[in-house]
């Protein structure tokens, strides 16, 4: 999955919904993301197979 930041996300297994934070870069297998139902306001590092998109 391609993701760029801003993008949207939802994570497969978990079923959380968040927002791309960081572009990962194109060696990279993962993306940091804020998750919408989070308390604090810090990304999480998930994996990008992990995720698919909320639109």
């Amino acid at each position: 999955m391609n993701v760029i930041q801003g993008d949207p996300v939802r994570h497969r297994k978990a079923g959380w919904t968040g927002t791309v934070t960081e572009t990962p870069s194109k060696l990279a297998n993962h993306a940091w993301v804020t998750k919408d139902s989070a308390s604090d306001s810090y990304p999480e590092m998930v994996l990008l197979e992990e995720l698919e998109s909320a639109d």
